[in-house]
């Protein structure tokens, strides 16, 4: 991985700013998926208590992982030479380098403003599936008008953790 200290300023950037944002974003999207998932495995009866459960794990997944774990790490990676040399200066030093976390706060909560707000405005999963998935699926025009009158619900175990 040493060819990425070669790179211009502007890719070094982008590769340390934007795409540890951009892959926990990923992770995030994935993640409800995997969640609703596994609750139905566990035997879940209704579909509210799916989404129950998946919002309470999703929830604090996002306050465990992508907040505490990542700030730890984030502010401990920095100073752990420091560490091993000096063991006593631990909160100093994490008091000094918890602060630096807040650039990929920063990128991560705008990332997800953006994407958030605007997948909500055209729900484009929503339009390919009904556009293209319903020409090929419905052939029928009953076939299309069930499609068409039983439309995919808003999934809250995804939307009520982000809003949070």
């Amino acid at each position: 991985m040493k060819f990425i200290n070669n790179c211009p300023k502007v890719i070094l950037g982008v590769i340390t700013g934007l795409l540890p944002t951009i892959m926990l974003a990923v992770l995030m999207a994935l993640l409800p998926i995997y969640l609703r998932f596994m609750a139905k495995m566990a035997g879940l009866p209704t579909y509210s208590a799916i989404e129950l459960r998946t919002q309470t794990f999703y929830f604090w997944f996002q306050v465990i992982q992508v907040f505490i774990v990542t700030t730890l790490t984030s502010a401990a990676s920095a100073a752990v030479p420091t560490i091993i040399k000096n063991p006593g200066s631990v909160t100093n030093l994490l008091a000094t380098n918890l602060p630096l976390a807040a650039n990929f706060y920063i990128n991560y909560f705008i990332l997800q403003g953006l994407t958030f707000s605007s997948g909500a405005l055209l729900q484009i999963v929503g339009l390919i599936l009904y556009k293209v998935l319903g020409k090929i699926l419905g052939s029928t025009p009953r076939k299309q008008y069930n499609q068409w009158a039983n439309l995919s619900s808003l999934g809250w175990g995804t939307v009520m953790p982000v809003l949070r």
